[in-house]
C-alpha cells in the first residue's frame, strides 16, 4: 500500500491541471443531435429567419432585413445528467471485493452554462445587397460530474473519489468557435433571396480522464496483501484554425412576404477531410512516472442541411416549420498520435465490421497512435413546429414542440459525450419596447428518453490501445434552457428614402384645390403611387391615430392594414 501513497500527489497535481484546463464554461447538446449547441434566437432561430442569426441558419435570411441590425443573444443551459453502472460491468471482481462503490454504482452532474452569439447585419442602405458578421458557439459539450462522496479522502484509493464515469470523463469540453461573414442578396422580382458566408473556425478539445495502460478499470495490480495502485490519469489538451462555409437560399412563394420557404447548407469544419487539433497529453499512469508529449488529435465534425417554412395568413399568426439533417456519421473516432512520428496514421483494419464484430477490431494500430476512441456516430436529424400569437403589434407571444433523434449508437456510448432521443417544449415572449429595441425570452425543456446500454456496449471488448472499460449502464439527462436576446435596429431603407426625399424637392404642376389638376382641359384625380408590399422590417401602415411599429422582425401580411412585423426569424 505504500506504492498508493507514492502516487496520490501524481493524481492530485494531473487532476489540478486538468481543472485549470476545462474551466472555460460550454453550453452542450442544445437543440441538434450530437454536440450540436445551436439554440441561437430561442423559437426565432430557424432556415427562414431574418434576423442575424441567419448567418448560421440560412444566409439568405440577411437579405430579408432591413437597416443595420446588433442581435446580442445569450443562452443558459442548467444540464442535469447521471450514468448508473452496474457491478457486473466491472472488469474485475477483486475491485468490488476491495472498494465497493469505487467503480459500480451511479454518477450524477448539475452544470450551469453558457453559450453566446454576436451577430451584426446591414442592408448598406439598398434593397439588394446585404452583409452581416457574426461570432458564436455551433458544436461543443462539456461536464463537470460530481465527486464520490464516500471516497473522499480515502487514501488506499484516491482516484475513486471521481466518480464511477471517471474512466471516460471527469471534467471535459469539446467545442468549435465560428467567426462568419455572409453576404445577402435580394431579388425582388422573384421573391427569391440568395445568401453565403465563410467561416474561421477554432477548435479545441480538453479532457482528464482516468485510464489505465491495459484499457481496464482494474484499481490495483496483484493481489492481497501485494497490490499496488495501477489507476492513472490522463490529460489532453489540444485546438486548432479551421475552415468552413455556408449557401442558402429562400423563397417569398406569393411575393407576399406572407409564405416562406427556406433550404439552407453548412460545410462542415474545414469542409472535407477532418480536422487536426495539436497541443500536449500528460500521463500520470501506474509503474511510470508522470510525461508530457506533443500530439495530434483527429476528429471530423459534421456538415447539416437545414429546411424550413414559414407562414403568415394574417397579422395576428404565424406557424413555422423546420427540420435539420446533421451528418453524424462522419464522427467515426478521436484519435490521438505522438507527433514526433513522421510517418503517423490512425487507419484499422475491420472498421466496417467494428460494432459487430468488436473483439477482432482496434488492435492493429500504427505506432503513434497514444489514443483511439471508437465513436462511429450515425446521421440523425430532427423536427420542429411552433407558432406565435400577437396580442398587440408590439407583443408577440411564441410556442414550439420539437422532437432529434439520437446520434450516438449504444455500442460506443459513455458518459463523456452523451445523446439521446429527446423531446422540446418552448415558450416565450417578445416585446418591441421601441421602434428600434426588441427584447425576447424563451424558456425550453430539453428531455431526453432513457437509455440502457445493458449488454450493448463493445468498448471494452475492443483490443488494446482501442479498448475502454465497457460502457454498459443507465443514462438519464434533462436540459432547463433559457435564451435571451436583444435586437438594436437603425437605418430602415436608408437609399430608399433619400431617393424619395429627392423627388420631393423637384417642381410639379400644381393641381387646383380639391386634389384634382387639369390634363387637357379634364379634371383627373391625381395618379396615386403604387402601394409597394411591405418588407420584413417595414410593416404596413396602421391606422393614422397608431404609429407604424417598425420591430425588426418578419414581413406583415401585405393586405392587412393593422399589421406590423412580428419579430420572428
Amino acid at each position: 500500500m505504500a506504492h498508493a501513497r507514492s502516487m496520490k500527489p501524481t493524481l492530485t497535481t494531473a487532476a489540478a491541471v486538468g481543472l485549470l484546463g476545462v474551466i472555460a464554461s460550454w453550453s452542450t447538446d442544445a437543440r441538434a443531435s450530437g454536440i450540436s449547441a445551436a439554440r441561437f434566437g430561442g423559437e426565432h432561430g430557424h432556415p427562414t429567419t431574418d434576423n442575424p442569426t441567419a448567418l448560421y441558419y440560412n444566409p439568405a435570411g440577411i437579405a430579408l432585413s432591413k437597416g443595420t441590425h446588433i442581435f446580442v443573444d445569450g443562452t443558459i443551459a442548467l444540464r442535469f445528467a447521471s450514468y448508473t453502472r452496474p457491478g457486473t460491468e466491472v472488469n474485475s471482481p477483486q475491485t468490488t471485493d476491495l472498494a465497493p462503490g469505487a467503480n459500480d454504482g451511479k454518477a450524477t452532474l448539475f452544470n450551469a452554462v453558457a453559450a453566446p452569439f454576436l451577430g451584426i447585419t446591414s442592408d448598406f442602405g439598398t434593397d439588394f445587397i446585404y452583409g452581416g458578421i457574426a461570432a458564436y458557439f455551433p458544436f461543443g459539450g462539456s461536464a463537470v460530474w460530481d465527486k464520490n462522496k464516500t471516497y473522499q479522502g480515502n487514501q488506499q484509493f484516491p482516484g475513486a473519489v471521481d466518480g464511477v464515469q471517471r474512466w471516460y470523463s471527469i471534467d471535459g469540453t469539446i467545442r468549435s468557435m465560428y467567426i462568419t461573414g455572409g453576404l445577402g442578396f435580394n431579388i425582388r422580382k422573384i421573391g427569391l433571396s440568395l445568401g453565403v458566408t465563410g467561416s474561421v473556425i477554432r477548435s479545441n478539445v480538453e479532457t482528464i480522464r482516468a485510464r489505465n495502460a491495459d484499457g481496464t478499470d482494474d484499481l490495483v495490480n496483484g493481489m492481497p496483501p501485494n497490490t499496488m495502485l495501477k489507476e492513472g490519469r490522463s490529460f489532453i489538451n489540444v485546438n486548432g484554425w479551421q475552415g468552413g462555409f455556408g449557401i442558402g437560399a429562400i423563397y417569398d412563394v406569393l411575393k407576399q412576404g406572407k409564405y416562406f420557404i427556406g433550404l439552407s447548407y453548412t460545410s462542415q469544419p474545414n469542409v472535407s477531410g477532418g480536422m487536426t487539433l495539436k497541443g500536449t497529453l500528460d500521463n500520470a499512469l501506474a509503474l511510470g512516472e508522470p510525461s508530457q508529449s506533443k500530439v495530434e488529435l483527429t476528429q471530423s465534425m459534421p456538415d447539416i442541411v437545414r429546411l424550413g417554412f414559414r407562414a403568415r395568413p394574417t397579422a395576428k399568426y404565424e406557424i413555422r416549420v423546420f427540420a435539420d439533417y446533421t451528418r453524424w456519421s462522419v464522427f467515426d473516432k478521436q484519435c490521438v498520435m505522438d507527433r514526433s512520428f513522421p510517418d503517423r496514421n490512425c487507419n484499422f483494419a475491420n472498421t466496417d465490421k467494428a460494432l459487430s464484430d468488436p473483439t477482432n477490431f482496434g488492435g492493429d494500430a500504427n505506432p503513434a497512435v497514444v489514443q483511439h476512441l471508437p465513436r462511429f456516430w450515425k446521421d440523425a436529424g430532427g423536427v420542429r413546429v411552433g407558432g406565435s400569437y400577437w396580442f398587440v403589434p408590439q407583443v408577440e407571444g411564441y410556442v414550439g414542440l420539437g422532437y432529434d433523434s439520437t446520434a450516438v449508437p449504444l455500442q460506443t456510448l459513455d458518459p463523456a459525450l452523451m445523446d439521446a432521443h429527446k423531446m422540446s417544449v418552448s415558450a416565450g415572449v417578445r416585446w418591441q419596447v421601441v421602434k428600434n429595441f426588441a427584447l425576447a425570452f424563451t424558456a425550453t425543456e430539453l428531455a431526453f428518453f432513457r437509455t440502457s446500454t445493458k449488454g450493448k456496449s463493445a468498448l471494452n471488448q475492443f483490443q488494446s490501445p482501442t479498448r475502454q472499460p465497457s460502457g454498459n449502464g443507465v443514462y438519464r439527462q434533462f436540459f432547463q434552457l433559457f435564451n435571451i436576446y436583444l435586437d438594436i435596429s437603425f437605418g430602415y431603407g436608408g437609399r430608399k428614402d433619400k431617393k424619395a426625399k429627392g423627388k420631393s424637392k423637384v417642381a410639379t404642376p400644381t393641381a387646383p384645390s380639391g386634389g384634382v389638376k387639369v390634363e387637357g382641359g379634364a379634371q383627373t384625380k391625381p395618379a396615386e403611387p403604387a402601394a409597394e408590399p411591405p418588407t420584413e422590417e417595414q410593416p404596413a401602415a396602421e391606422p393614422p391615430a397608431t404609429e407604424p411599429a417598425d420591430d425588426g422582425g418578419d414581413a406583415a401580411p401585405a393586405d392587412d392594414p393593422t399589421a406590423a412585423g412580428d419579430g420572428t426569424p
